[in-house]
C-alpha cells in the first residue's frame, strides 16, 4: 500500500507526499552495523514480532480454557457432517445442510486431524485462531507498519473472543476470517511485489471462503473490485496487464469452486446440492421485516460490543480518518471499501446472529492499524512532529486498553470460564449444557453397536456419542418447517428409527430445539408418544429449572422425580 502512496496536494508533493510515510516498510539498516540473530529486521519489527508472540501466548492460554465447553448445534452439526465425510457418506445425500460442500471438507480436515472429539475440535481451532492472528499481522505489516501490523492482530486476537459473538466456539465464520485474511495477506503481497500469482492465491483463498460459508461471497466481490481500483490508481497502468490480472484472480476465485462441485457431481448428488443449497435456502427471503431486522442487529451489536467498545471504535475511527487525513486516495479506498463489505456480509437474511460477526473481524482489525497509520502519519508529517517515539508511546496507550479488556469485567470469563453460566448467557435456554451431560451418561452405559435417536435439534448428541444417527435428517428443526417435503421426511424419518431399532431415546421438550412452526405437521410426535410408551422406558430427566442449575435424575430415580419446570429433556432405554 505504501508502495504506490501518492500525496493527494500536488504543491506538498514536489517536496514530499503529505502524510504519507515513504520510507520501506522495513527500516533500512546500513550493511556495516547489521550483526547478530535477527539483525536483518528493524528495531520496530523486532518489538512487534516480541509482542506478537506474546499475544499469542495470551490467546492459547485464553482459549485452553474452553476445550471442553459443549457445542452449540450448528458446530456441533458441521463437526458431526465432517466425521460422515471421512466415514465415506456423500453430502446432501447421507447428510445435509444449506451450504456449499467447502463446509464439509472444512470441519472434516480438523475432525481428520485433531480428532472426533470437543477437545480436539477446540484444540484445532485455536490454531485457527493463532493462523488467522499471524495473517493479519503480516498483511498490515507490509501495508503500513510493524507497530500497524501488531495493532491489527492484537485487535483480532481479543475481540475474536467476545462471548456474544461465539468467539469461543468452532463456528464455521472463523473459517470465513481464516480464508478472507489468507486472502488479504495475498493481497498485500501483490500490491508489493504484483507477481501474477499472488493475485491467483488471492483468489482461491476469497473462493475457499465462500465455500466454506456463501457470505464469502461478499470478500470475492471485494477482491474483484479492489483490483480495479488499482488500476485506476496506477499511473504506470497497463489495460492488458489489467484484463490478465482480472482474469488470473477470477481463475483462482472459481478454481476450488469446480474442483468441489465436481466432487458432488461425481458423488451423485449434483441435484441434492442444488436442492438444499438454492430452493431450500429461499424459503428464509423475507422472513424478517427491516423493523425486525432493524432490531436484532441492535440487540446483536449491543450484546458484542459490551466491554470491546474501545476496539471497535478503535477500528472505525478509519473511516473519518480516511476521509479527512492526507493519505492517498488509493488507501482511503482500500480502507473504506475493506470495512463496508465487511460489514456488509452480515446482513443477509437481516438475522445479525452473534456468530455473524466474526466475519467482520479481519476488516475491523486491519481497520484497527491503518487507524493507527493514519494518526502517526498524521503527527509526524502533517504537524511536523519529530519525536520518533510517539509511536511507542501510541502502542503503550493501546496496550493500556489491552490490559483493561483482560483485567476487567471479562477477567473471570478469560481464566475461570464458567461453561454453563456463559452458554445460558449467550444461548439462552438451549440445552446445550445439558446435551453433553446427557450424552456423557448415554456413552457411559452403551455397548458397542447400541443406536441412537433424538427428537430435537441437537445434531452435537450424535458427535459427543460417536453413534451416529440412524436417518439423514439429524437436524430435526427441518421435519416441521412446513415446508411442501415436511411429510415425506417426518415419515422417512420414522420408518428409519424403527428399522434401526435404537437403544437409547432422546426427546427434547424444549420449544427453542424442537423449532416447531405455526403450521407444522404434529404427525411426528403423535408417532413418537406411542413408539416411546411401546417400547422404552425412562432412565433420564433434565430438568431445564429457569434461573436455576439444571437438575439430572438418572435411572430409578428418574422415575419419581416429578419435574419443576416445563420445558425439560427426556431420556429413555429400549426395553
Amino acid at each position: 500500500m505504501k508502495k504506490n502512496n501518492q500525496a493527494n496536494n500536488s504543491s506538498a508533493a514536489k517536496q514530499k507526499p503529505a502524510g504519507v510515510q515513504q520510507e520501506p516498510v522495513v527500516a533500512a539498516v546500513p550493511a556495516d552495523n547489521k550483526s547478530g540473530f535477527l539483525s536483518f529486521l528493524s528495531f520496530e519489527e523486532k518489538i512487534s514480532l516480541a509482542l506478537l508472540l506474546g499475544v499469542i501466548l495470551l490467546v492459547v492460554l485464553i482459549r485452553s480454557n474452553f476445550l471442553m465447553i459443549p457445542f452449540e448445534r450448528d458446530e456441533g452439526a458441521y463437526s458431526y457432517y465432517g466425521k460422515l465425510l471421512l466415514q465415506g457418506k456423500i453430502p446432501y445425500k447421507d447428510f445435509y445442510e444449506q451450504k456449499f460442500p467447502g463446509i464439509f471438507y472444512f470441519y472434516a480436515f480438523f475432525v481428520g486431524v485433531f480428532g472426533d472429539t470437543v477437545r480436539g475440535m477446540h484444540t484445532g481451532f485455536i490454531w485457527l485462531n493463532v493462523a488467522t492472528i499471524l495473517l493479519i499481522y503480516f498483511t498490515v505489516r507490509n501495508l503500513f507498519t510493524p507497530i500497524a501490523g501488531l495493532i491489527s492482530a492484537t485487535t483480532f486476537a481479543i475481540v475474536s473472543i467476545t462471548p456474544f459473538l461465539s468467539g469461543f466456539t468452532v463456528q464455521a465464520e472463523h473459517g470465513v476470517a481464516f480464508f478472507s485474511s489468507l486472502g488479504l495477506l495475498f493481497y498485500s503481497l501483490y500490491n508489493k511485489s504484483q507477481k501474477w500469482y499472488h493475485c491467483f492465491f488471492m483468489g482461491i483463498s476469497f473462493g475457499c471462503a465462500f465455500m466454506v460459508k456463501t457470505n464469502g461471497i461478499f470478500f470475492v466481490l471485494w477482491g474483484g473490485l479492489i483490483l480495479v481500483a488499482d488500476f485506476f490508481f496506477d499511473k504506470r497502468r497497463s489495460v492488458k496487464e489489467f484484463f490478465s490480472r482480472i482474469g488470473i484472480y477470477s481463475a483462482g476465485v472459481f478454481l476450488f469452486i469446480i474442483i468441489l462441485f465436481a466432487i458432488i457431481l461425481a458423488k451423485g448428488s449434483w441435484q441434492e446440492m442444488i436442492y438444499w443449497t438454492y430452493d431450500k435456502s429461499k424459503s428464509y427471503v423475507g422472513q424478517v421485516t427491516i423493523d425486525q431486522g432493524i432490531q436484532f442487529f441492535n440487540n446483536s451489536k449491543n450484546a458484542i460490543l459490551m466491554n470491546y467498545e474501545f476496539f471497535w471504535i478503535h477500528g472505525l475511527l478509519a473511516i473519518v480518518l480516511c476521509l479527512i487525513k492526507p493519505i492517498s486516495y488509493k488507501t482511503k479506498f482500500f480502507g473504506l471499501s475493506l470495512i463496508f463489505f465487511s460489514f456488509i456480509m452480515i446482513t443477509p437474511g437481516m438475522f445479525f446472529y452473534g456468530h455473524y460477526w466474526i466475519q467482520t473481524l479481519p476488516g475491523l482489525s486491519v481497520a484497527g492499524g491503518l487507524t493507527y497509520y493514519c494518526i502517526v502519519t498524521g503527527l509526524e508529517k502533517g504537524f511536523k512532529l519529530q519525536f520518533k517515539g510517539i509511536k511507542y508511546i501510541y502502542l503503550a496507550i493501546f496496550a493500556f486498553f489491552v490490559y483493561s479488556n483482560l483485567n476487567g469485567a471479562n477477567k473471570s470469563y478469560y481464566f475461570e470460564p464458567d461453561y454453563e453460566a456463559i452458554l445460558r448467557a449467550v444461548y439462552g435456554d438451549n440445552p446445550f449444557p445439558e446435551t453433553m451431560e446427557i450424552a456423557d451418561f448415554i456413552t457411559a452405559n452403551a455397548k458397542p453397536g447400541d443406536g441412537l435417536a433424538a427428537i430435537g435439534s441437537e445434531p452435537e448428541i450424535y458427535f459427543y456419542t460417536k453413534i451416529n444417527c440412524p436417518s439423514r435428517h439429524c437436524f430435526f428443526a427441518s421435519l416441521v418447517e412446513h415446508l411442501p417435503k415436511e411429510k415425506e421426511w417426518q415419515a422417512e424419518f420414522i420408518s428409519d428409527v424403527e428399522k434401526a431399532k435404537p437403544r437409547f431415546f432422546v426427546f427434547y421438550n424444549v420449544g427453542i430445539s424442537l423449532l416447531v412452526r405455526p403450521n407444522s405437521d404434529h404427525y411426528i410426535f403423535d408417532w413418537m408418544s406411542k413408539y416411546i410408551d411401546g417400547n422404552y422406558r425412562l432412565i433420564g430427566v433434565a430438568d431445564m429449572i429457569p434461573g436455576q442449575r439444571t437438575v439430572y435424575k438418572w435411572k430409578n430415580d428418574a422415575l419419581t422425580y416429578k419435574p419443576v419446570s416445563k420445558e425439560n429433556v427426556y431420556v429413555f432405554e429400549r426395553r
